[in-house]
């Protein structure tokens, strides 16, 4: 194969500032089509990346013969209907995060891959930052030990995404911040602890800013051409879960879109023979060395584009007949982990057993 010909499927923000422009910048790689229900943004869009063709109807797209993989950039809702169906017309596919928001979603999505033989891959570009590619290294090759606690999450201050629109409308994106920026988190820690198979949940959500919430200017105003806001906001702007593996190892996950509280993104991994905290400081990494404790500052490349990385990952899944980074165990078990934190607070925090799903 020599040029790979990509479609986008949605061009909203995600499209627009990390998905198109990274395809355009990776060599041997053409995007030929881009399809979208709304037609105003279609066509700026169109336009602006020089796209040849456009589609309203994304099955229409599916349909070409001359394209070999597509990107899937839509609400949540859709990734199942639009991944299964882009795989059973014998497309690659490249789905955002989430890639599904229930465990049975994604076993299906899973199971069109394996039957087409087409590369499937969850596009969670975390793992591709520099501290996540020093901590998985130091992970593999065991300096941390058995990693049997880890804690993380991603909190904002003020920070709906397009409020009014498909975030925060439940039955588009099957959940709030849990769903958009608590499975960034959830993903790598998960990937980085070896993904152990997850046994129970426990999980708690609120929502405190139904009355006074403001629009956290994601997706980019300059994107949202054409878009049209219903006022709704029927989903969770903060949201925790507590997980606990068959291996005896547990993981603490926080969520939150809008809070009275100081803005962090975090992480730390608890291990027999080494921790790590990554935060604002950077990462660091915690152990002992002849009998003095010992504190690392790892040299991390902090100029990775991680959406092009991720995504000439992809292509090179594509070329090579490589599996993805993200293996379709671990897809699937982050799916059932978020679906168990919406059981159980759905339940007053009653653990919820992953084979309950």
């Amino acid at each position: 194969m020599e040029t790979i010909r990509v479609g986008i499927i949605g061009v909203g923000g995600i499209a627009q500032r990390s998905h198109l422009p990274a395809f355009k910048n990776t060599p041997g790689v053409d995007v030929v089509a881009i399809a979208d229900i709304n037609e105003k943004k279609l066509d700026f869009v169109a336009g602006k990346f020089d796209v040849p063709r456009k589609f309203v109807d994304y099955k229409e797209l599916l349909a070409q013969d001359d394209i070999d993989a597509v990107s899937i950039c839509t609400p949540n809702g859709l990734h199942r209907e639009m991944s299964v169906n882009a795989l059973n017309a014998g497309k690659h596919v490249l789905c955002e995060k989430p890639v599904a928001v229930t465990g049975k979603d994604a076993e299906a999505i899973i199971a069109a891959a394996r039957a087409s033989g087409k590369v499937f891959m969850g596009a969670f570009c975390l793992r591709f930052t520099g501290a996540s590619r020093v901590l998985k290294q130091f992970a593999q090759d065991g300096k941390l030990g058995d990693i049997y606690y880890v804690k993380g999450g991603y909190i904002r201050r003020r920070g709906i995404p397009g409020l009014g629109g498909w975030f925060t409308t439940k039955s588009l994106s099957g959940g709030g911040c849990m769903l958009d920026i608590g499975v960034h988190a959830l993903d790598r820690m998960y990937w980085l602890m070896g993904a152990p198979e997850p046994v129970s949940v426990s999980g708690v959500t609120y929502q405190a800013f139904a009355d006074n919430a403001v629009d956290g200017g994601w997706p980019p105003l300059a994107t949202r051409i054409g878009d049209v806001y219903a006022g709704i906001n029927d989903v969770e702007d903060m949201a925790s879960g507590y997980v606990q593996f068959a291996n005896g190892a547990t993981l603490l996950l926080e969520a939150c879109w809008a809070g009275n509280c100081e803005p962090s993104s975090y992480m730390q991994l608890f291990g027999t023979k080494a921790g790590a905290l990554e935060d604002a400081r950077g990462l660091q990494l915690f152990g002992e060395e002849a009998g003095s404790l010992l504190d690392i500052k790892p040299q991390v490349d902090e100029n990775i584009n991680i959406y092009e990385a991720e995504i000439a990952h992809f292509v090179d899944c594509i070329r090579e007949g490589k599996e993805p980074l993200t293996t379709p165990q671990e897809i699937i078990n982050v799916a059932k982990i978020i679906e168990a934190v919406y059981k159980s607070a759905e339940q007053n925090g009653r653990q919820v057993k992953i084979a309950e799903l």
